[in-house]
């Protein structure tokens, strides 16, 4: 896995050249600092490493393909700095949020400032000739996209207040707010590369299920993962009352005793670490993480196959896709 972390930071270095000095400057200069300020902080960049790779993998040429890696890392900061402002957290990427810097008003504006140059950087693929029907059809896809994942997000808060939500609407949800950029991201980088249409689906389809085992250890490492790594407070899920497949399982498992102590716990941002780690104890007990590990791996395993029948035209994209959707169940943070 080593290989595949050391090309993400060399894409993370490409990719943030490339915003910061061809798509986020310009004036007030507070307005910039805000929108760049989560780019600034670091990450490990894997949706643009995962959309050149996708590039390549299908013939693709590695520097082409930028613009589009740029406009999807600047639509993905999009989504966080808006998300923060609607969780009300203080911390992302072991920094301060946004709002917390500049305010919500700042925050807000920054977020529609990304939101529209993301369309920028892609447009620029124009420079580098890629062929222009790729070009309208990826814009296509990254406009689709922004809207599914404000419907995601939208029953995200919506299931805060309910307690019936069913496992089948969780992964509606999980889709439209997470996997879809990751679908989009592999289907970019294919068009990008000159895919054929089977190579653009079979990429998006692998890049789906590799979302969804991303956004549940994303639920896992928000209970049991280590604050430092996370670089935000463990146990906010619980606090917001996210309705995560933990939750779910834990529910659906509970004894009515327990549940009305879940359920009481859900929700209350007042709520102390040691009930925190009160709930969580409940929740390994119950059998639910270890659920949320087992679909984890069910999806990781479900990408990896996918790409392990793909006919590659680089080996070496091959082989650093199917280390990611190792990596997506294995990272700590």
């Amino acid at each position: 896995m080593k290989k595949l972390l050391n090309y993400a930071k060399y894409i993370a270095k490409m990719v943030d050249d490339f915003i910061l000095n061809n798509v986020l400057k310009g004036k007030p200069d507070h307005l910039y600092s805000a929108s760049s300020h989560l780019l600034k902080a670091g990450g490990k960049r894997l949706r643009p490493t995962l959309l050149i790779l996708s590039s390549r993998v299908v013939g693709g040429n590695e520097k082409k393909a930028i613009p589009a890696a740029a406009a999807i890392e600047i639509l993905h900061n999009f989504t966080l700095i808006h998300d923060d402002v609607m969780d009300m957290d203080d911390f992302r990427r072991g920094v301060p949020t946004v709002h917390k810097v500049w305010g919500i008003p700042t925050a807000i504006i920054a977020g529609d400032l990304l939101f529209s140059k993301s369309f920028e950087a892609l447009l620029k693929l124009k420079e580098l000739n890629v062929d222009h029907k790729s070009i309208v059809k990826s814009a296509e896809i990254l406009a689709h996209t922004a809207s599914t994942i404000a419907e995601g997000q939208a029953m995200d808060m919506a299931f805060e207040e309910r307690v019936d939500v069913s496992e089948e609407e969780y992964f509606t949800m999980i889709y439209k707010k997470t996997a879809v950029l990751f679908e989009a991201t592999t289907k970019i980088g294919a068009l990008i590369g000159g895919g054929s249409i089977h190579e653009v689906e079979t990429l998006g389809t692998y890049g789906k299920y590799l979302g969804l085992a991303f956004q549940i250890q994303d639920d896992i490492l928000g209970v049991v993962g280590e604050e430092k790594k996370l670089g935000k407070p463990v146990g906010s899920d619980i606090r917001e009352g996210k309705k995560t497949i933990i939750v779910l399982h834990a529910l659906r498992k509970a004894t009515p005793k327990e549940k009305e102590k879940i359920l009481e716990t859900l929700g209350d941002r007042t709520l102390s670490k040691e009930s925190i780690a009160e709930i969580i104890t409940l929740l390994k007990d119950l059998g639910s993480i270890d659920y949320a590990k087992e679909l984890a791996l069910k999806y990781a395993n479900a990408a990896k196959t996918i790409i392990d029948n793909l006919d590659a035209k680089d080996l070496e994209a091959k082989e650093m896709l199917i280390e990611l959707a190792d990596y997506v169940v294995k990272r700590i943070k």
